[in-house]
């Protein structure tokens, strides 16, 4: 509580997002900024100067709707389409171009956007409708003379940052404003419009900056979607604040190309889902990733197969962190244990999540009084702080709901040990009450795919209404008829509950599991 309160009054080094890369980038001028495949490397200084570019033309193209849609994947040119629209005083909202075009476009609506930022190299990967009025980064690029250029590059050096933001159209922010609304996936109905204010993101990067070991030589890889919580504040923001490279690739479901990049620029700091790491395991040599020290997955639980197999091939472990996008998004993770003459903090516990990083509280309460819960029972997790969101964009019953006395209620089922490391049971949502018992369907997952010595995802439980029991399970697939049966014989055989066991009429073949939505 003592951190928590303190970060609340603190100060950070920078209010607001823009500011602070502005400063960073003059301060570091040559020192390589991003990179991408097509691209090549830009330095601090061309990635300011292009950034003013880019903010000049679009001045004359938008018109005064304060969110502009952003649709583009992480790349250079994405990077740079999010600094450039923050250094006009614009809020960038990244649309989710792994959704429908209905979604997408109900999205833009609640944000009244009328023009989005997005490329035609992009759309003809991916055939999505921009909303609004689309604008074109390529066009852009071919309308930048050498003039342009040069004023850039003046405005760059020599104009003060307050002089430089009004030029640009910006008026200026506090680190209350809003500095992005990021959709959620819809897993949980319509999707939910998270409004981040710049002091949310900031506090994130505040607390990387404390707990996580970097300096001038880190490079981050950035494959995480901008419209991915994750992608936006720590691999587009926490790279550009704290003077570090960050090496982009548009599709996180090609490890290939992506352990390349890390080969050439030195990749250091990798965060990624467990569902990515696999990828890595079955496609990638051991010595593309050796310049990695720091791996973390996060946004989905780590099976304990993926993070053995990870390291026995790679020789570096994966860590475990937590986040929700309401959270800005870090709100824990394993980290290296600290080591100093007569002391041993422990900051690493296997399975588990980690301990809260030191700007926020979280407790566990009972999900039906509210009311605080012994040490390691487990029950509904909460946490407070100031990365917690404003709230939900045009959404108060949802925000209510979600946020009670400054708690945000994640929906997570957890316990907390008596060393303050954190161990996720289950989603509230992902538990089936059957015959009263709330049965847990990420365990029986983790079990299907022990029985049958599986790294990869090729499973889901998920529950359906019955008569009889209130609910019942059903296991969505994309076994061969062979791995079925052998798993139907060993399910027989197993020491699982008898309730936890999904019947031999269960199993139902799919052609795919979905990995970005």
């Amino acid at each position: 509580h003592v951190n928590m309160e303190g970060y609340m009054r603190r100060r950070y080094r920078y209010d607001v997002l823009q500011y602070g890369f502005i400063h960073v980038a003059r301060r570091y001028l040559w020192r390589t900024s991003i990179a991408d495949i097509l691209t090549g490397r830009l330095n601090y200084f061309k990635t300011l100067v292009g950034a003013i570019a880019l903010s000049r033309k679009l001045r004359g193209l938008l018109d005064d709707a304060p969110m502009v849609g952003v649709l583009v994947p992480p790349t250079v040119g994405g990077a740079l389409a999010n600094v450039a629209l923050q250094t006009m005083g614009r809020i960038p909202v990244n649309l989710n171009y792994t959704a429908t075009n209905e979604i997408i476009a109900g999205c833009a609506s609640r944000c009244e956007i009328t023009h989005t930022v997005t490329s035609r190299a992009f759309l003809d990967r991916v055939p999505l409708d921009p909303p609004g009025q689309p604008v074109y980064l390529e066009d852009i690029k071919q309308a930048v003379s050498g003039k342009d250029r040069v004023v850039a590059m003046l405005m760059a050096l020599f104009m003060p940052r307050f002089v430089l933001l009004r030029m640009l159209g910006a008026e200026p922010k506090t680190e209350n404003d809003v500095a992005t609304v990021i959709f959620s996936s819809g897993s949980e109905g319509t999707p939910k419009g998270v409004v981040l204010t710049h002091r949310n993101i900031m506090t994130n990067i505040e607390g990387l900056r404390e707990m996580f070991p970097h300096d001038k030589n880190s490079c981050l890889i950035g494959f995480l979607p901008f419209f991915h919580s994750f992608g936006y504040s720590v691999t587009l923001w926490a790279g550009l604040m704290e003077g570090l490279r960050t090496i982009y690739h548009p599709n996180p479901l090609e490890p290939k190309p992506i352990a390349q990049l890390i080969k050439k620029y030195g990749g250091s700091i990798m965060i990624a889902t467990p569902t990515f790491l696999q990828g890595f395991i079955r496609r990638c040599d051991p010595e593309q990733l050796s310049s990695l020290e720091c791996v973390v997955a996060g946004a989905e639980k780590l099976p304990e197969r993926i993070r053995n197999a990870f390291h026995e091939r790679f020789r570096i472990e994966p860590m475990e962190g937590y986040g929700t996008t309401e959270c800005a998004p870090v709100v824990s993770a394993n980290l290296f244990d600290s080591e100093s003459p007569g002391f041993h903090v422990r900051y690493y516990k296997p399975g588990t999540i980690g301990r809260p990083l030191p700007y926020q509280v979280v407790k566990v309460v009972d999900p039906a009084t509210h009311e605080e819960l012994p040490v390691g029972e487990a029950g509904l997790l909460l946490v407070k702080g100031p990365n917690i969101m404003a709230g939900y964009l045009n959404d108060p019953e949802r925000t209510e709901k979600a946020l009670r006395d400054g708690w945000y209620v994640t929906g997570d089922i957890a316990a907390i040990d008596e060393d303050g490391f954190i161990t996720i049971t289950d989603r509230l949502a992902r538990f089936s009450k059957i015959g009263g018992e709330m049965v847990p369907h990420n365990r029986i997952e983790e079990y299907l795919h022990s029985l049958l010595e599986l790294t990869e995802q090729a499973m889901i439980v998920a529950g359906v209404p019955d008569e009889m029991r209130g609910e019942r399970l059903v296991v969505l697939h994309t076994l061969d008829d062979q791995q079925l049966s052998t798993l139907k014989e060993r399910l027989n055989n197993c020491d699982l509950p008898n309730l936890w066991r999904p019947r031999p009429n269960a199993f139902h073949k799919i052609e795919a599991i979905p990995v970005l939505g």
